[in-house]
């Protein structure tokens, strides 16, 4: 069986990776470790994992978690695997947290661990953001982004020596015009990145598709996330789901990525497991954006117009609606082989 190019992220998995307990507080019993993930994507015929690669993994709402604690001899083994010394030979791209949650030294130093086992993207956040929405965030967003250019300045000389991409992603925060504003503020560097998210566009009003065409240039990194998306009092839903059941064109944004001056990576991700209200309708929603962002919502507002499904349709996860550890873990891995099925099926349409 051919190989998909793409990766296992580990965020996909949060309850069983020990990132996230049960609604009641219930931790998994036996959390995956690097390697467990690693045996799930060799077992899904998957190119590699994305993952942190550190003791303290960040998580969700700006929390961190606790996770293997092993990691020298587990970055041993995975070098061996990058460099094809092992079983088989993979890929893997290591997930950092939001860049200003730590000093440009640490950051630096993550750089050369990701180095160290073969990683060629760095995936990073620019904030804890979530559902676009501004309000109330300290020091407002303007002056936000300039502080992440400078952080930007500060280490993407270390990742152009090191050979490693800095792929910010679209974390339900950023639109694709924040991004060239990113790049163009930070120094231009061939060491600059973007990692899209494909569902998230839609959490900033913008349609995935015309995201990836406006961001092409920036490109190294890709997370496969779908949605489904519900209308709601104030807005919409973004509820999620297997790869292939919700709104995102695949076939079209793969077809760009493999347009790209770059090779890029790809890693198949679920949504997180709590349903994100985007309110669009609320006017004071709007009033963070540049007024020139609007020109953009049409697209998405027609995503909403010809998928919506109703207000009343019941949308909660396992998680959501309190369903106990093992519920929760299954439910986990079936999005997953559901989503690994789905791009098994396109894939020699749109992946080269």
């Amino acid at each position: 069986m051919t190989i998909l190019p793409f990766l296992l992220c580990a965020y996909s998995l949060p309850h069983n990776m020990g990132y996230l307990p049960t609604k009641d507080g219930a931790a998994h019993s036996s959390p995956f470790s690097l390697p467990t993930l690693l045996e799930l994507a060799d077992q899904l015929n998957l190119a590699g994992i994305e993952a942190p690669l550190s003791q303290t993994a960040p998580v969700f709402d700006g929390k961190s978690a606790e996770v293997d604690p092993r990691l020298n001899g587990l970055f041993a083994a995975l070098r061996e695997r990058v460099n094809g010394t092992g079983s088989k030979m993979i890929s893997i791209v290591a997930d950092f947290g939001p860049i200003l949650d730590s000093d440009a030294a640490e950051f630096r130093s993550y750089l050369s661990v990701a180095s160290s086992v073969g990683a060629r993207v760095v995936r990073c956040i620019a904030s804890n953001m979530l559902c676009g929405d501004r309000r109330g965030f300290t020091g407002g967003w303007e002056a936000h982004l300039e502080a992440v250019a400078s952080r930007l300045t500060e280490i993407l000389p270390t990742a152009e020596e090191a050979g490693i991409s800095v792929a910010i992603e679209n974390h339900q925060d950023v639109t694709s015009e924040d991004l060239w504003w990113l790049y163009e503020h930070s120094g231009k560097s061939a060491a600059f990145g973007t990692t899209l998210d494909t569902g998230n566009p839609l959490a900033v009003g913008e349609d995935p598709v015309a995201f990836a065409r406006k961001v092409k240039p920036l490109l190294r990194h890709v997370h496969l996330k779908d949605y489904t998306i519900h209308f709601a009092p104030n807005g919409y839903r973004l509820v999620r789901c297997a790869a292939g059941v919700g709104v995102v064109d695949f076939p079209t944004i793969l077809e760009i990525a493999t347009q790209a001056e770059c090779d890029i990576t790809s890693s198949i991700e679920i949504a997180a497991q709590a349903t994100r209200t985007i309110p669009v309708l609320e006017p004071d929603w709007w009033s963070h954006y540049p007024d020139a962002h609007l020109r953009s919502f049409p697209q998405a507002l027609k995503v909403l117009w010809d998928k919506g499904r109703p207000a009343s349709e019941p949308y909660s996860s396992r998680w959501e609606s309190g369903g106990n550890s093992e519920d929760v873990a299954s439910d986990e891995i079936a999005l997953v082989e559901a989503s690994v099925e789905y791009f098994r099926r396109i894939t020699g349409k749109t992946a080269h």
